[in-house]
């Protein structure tokens, strides 16, 4: 009994770390703004749980703050001048979908869904 358990808790956490690895690196997404495309690169850091980095695009660079990483599952804020944007995504493949949630009065209102790309390194 007790090998089967350390047996399923090893799997556990290999699955775990496998998808913490699988989302680290670079994404890329873009999206409508009314007044064109906005294209957007993630650079997304994973210390087990922890998730840092930086969000890019043609305005410039924004940390990653309050980012967390369960199983195939993120979630983080970005400051963007002065409001807090939170984001919400899972790791689907070779996709991550990302649900953002724009603050009050923003564009897209009560938020906007984008799908973001590994990046080639």
């Amino acid at each position: 009994m007790k090998k089967v358990l350390l047996t399923v808790l090893i799997a556990i956490v290999a699955i775990t770390v496998s998808n913490a690895e699988g989302i680290a690196g670079k994404w890329k997404a873009s999206f409508d703004t009314g007044q064109g495309a906005m294209e957007l690169t993630f650079n997304f850091k994973v210390d087990g749980e922890k998730l840092t980095g930086t969000v890019s695009s043609q305005m410039g660079d924004m940390e990653i703050t309050n980012g967390k990483v369960s199983g195939n599952e993120i979630s983080f804020d970005v400051d963007a001048m002065g409001s807090s944007i939170k984001h919400k995504g899972k790791l689907d493949g070779e996709e991550i979908k990302l649900k953002v949630e724009m603050p009050e009065g923003g564009p897209g209102g009560d938020g906007m869904e984008m799908t973001l790309k590994k990046a080639e390194e």
